[in-house]
């Protein structure tokens, strides 16, 4: 379970870095690294997605096994 909570908080890391770096990106449409913080931006935005998913299932079999053992025993 603690693995899940830590994949949620770095998700919650991601969830407001991504979309600052894709705004960033884009105020500056000039740059000529324009197009790699863009996709930097956006590969961190589906981290955080992936990350939160992740996160979410690993709490939920933590919970589901600790269940299955309280009727087991």
């Amino acid at each position: 379970m603690a693995r899940g909570l830590n994949r949620l908080i770095l998700s919650l890391f991601f969830m407001f870095l991504g979309p600052t770096i894709v705004f960033s990106a884009f105020k500056n449409e000039g740059h000529e690294f324009y197009y790699f913080v863009l996709i930097l931006g956006t590969i961190f935005c589906l981290m955080a997605v992936y990350l939160l998913y992740s996160g979410i299932m690993t709490i939920v079999k933590s919970l589901s096994e600790e269940e299955n053992n309280n009727f087991q025993g």
